[in-house]
C-alpha cells in the first residue's frame, strides 16, 4: 500500500492471529512503522469491495477484535463511496482509495491501547515478512531471466541482420562483375558451367607463367606461348589490359591459401 510504502513502513498481507492450528482469524494487511517518527505503530487494515463484505463484517465484531487487540490503529480500506463515515465503529478509521492508485485517510483512526504481542502473532508476521521477500526474490530473477532473454534474442536478430546485409552485399558485387564480363565478352557469366578444377589449373598457368605479374601478355611475359596464340593474340592483350581483368586478377592474388591449394 503505497500509504505505507516503504521505507518508513513495512506492510505484510493475509496475517493470522496465530500460527499452526492456534490460527482462527486472518487480517487483510498490517503496516508496521519502522522509522521511530511513525512511533513503531502497528496498524491493521481490514480491506472491502462490496456493501455486503462491510455488512458481514459489521455482524461479526469478534473477528476484527481478534487481531485488533495487537494494533495501535485499526482502519476500513475501500473505495470511495462503498461506506460513509457515519457507519464507521467509534474507534476505526477509513482509508479510501480511488482509481488512480492514489490513497487517502478519510477518517483518521483513534490510537488504540494494544496488547502485548504475543509469540503467535510475532511468528505469523514474520512467516508472511519470509513469504513476501521470497515472492520479491522471484519476481526479481524472472524479471533479470526475461532481460537476458531479451537482450539474447536482439543480439541475434543484429547477427541475422548483419549477415543478410553482408550477402546481399556480396551478391551486389557479383552481378556487377558479371554484368562487366557481359559486357567485355558477350557471354553470360551466369549461364557459365562451373568447373572447380579448371580454374584451378588456369590460375596455376598463369602464375607459372608470371602473367599475373604484368599488365599485358607480350613475348617477354609468356615465352613459348606467343606462338601457339597466333592472331588470336591483339584480342586477348585487349581483354587482359580491361579494369575488370585486372580487378578479377587483384581477387586471386587475395584469394586464401586454402582455395589456391585447392
Amino acid at each position: 500500500m503505497k500509504h505505507y510504502a516503504p521505507p518508513s513502513h513495512r506492510v505484510f498481507f493475509e496475517v493470522s492471529n496465530d500460527t499452526g492450528a492456534k490460527a482462527r482469524r486472518w487480517i487483510d494487511a498490517v503496516a508496521v512503522g519502522i522509522w521511530p517518527s511513525t512511533g513503531h505503530e502497528i496498524i491493521g487494515i481490514e480491506i472491502k469491495v462490496s456493501r455486503g463484505d462491510w455488512k458481514r463484517e459489521l455482524a461479526m465484531p469478534e473477528k476484527a477484535q481478534s487481531l485488533m487487540r495487537f494494533c495501535t490503529r485499526w482502519y476500513l480500506a475501500c473505495p470511495e463511496g462503498l461506506v460513509k463515515p457515519d457507519e464507521l465503529p467509534a474507534t476505526w478509521g477509513m482509508l479510501i482509495y480511488r482509481d488512480d492508485g492514489t490513497i487517502k485517510n478519510k477518517v483518521q483512526a483513534k490510537r488504540l491501547d494494544p496488547e502485548p504481542l504475543t509469540p503467535g502473532f510475532m511468528m505469523a508476521v514474520l512467516r508472511n515478512a519470509s513469504a513476501v521477500d521470497m515472492e520479491l526474490v522471484s519476481r526479481l530473477v524472472a524479471d533479470q531471466v526475461k532481460e537476458k532473454r531479451a537482450s539474447f534474442e536482439r543480439e541475434v536478430e543484429r547477427a541475422v541482420e548483419r549477415r543478410i546485409q553482408d550477402v546481399s552485399s556480396n551478391q551486389k558485387r557479383a552481378l556487377e562483375i558479371a554484368e562487366k564480363l557481359k559486357a567485355i565478352t558477350g557471354e553470360d557469366l551466369l549461364r557459365w558451367g562451373f568447373d572447380d578444377q579448371a580454374l584451378a589449373a588456369a590460375y596455376l598457368f598463369m602464375k607459372a607463367s608470371r602473367v599475373h605479374s604484368v599488365q599485358g601478355f607480350g613475348p617477354s611475359d609468356l615465352p613459348g606461348v606467343i606462338d601457339a596464340l597466333g592472331r588470336a593474340q591483339e584480342t586477348l592483350t585487349k581483354i587482359f589490359n580491361q579494369p575488370l581483368f585486372q580487378e578479377l586478377r587483384a581477387a586471386v592474388e587475395r584469394a586464401p591459401k586454402a582455395g589456391r591449394a585447392a
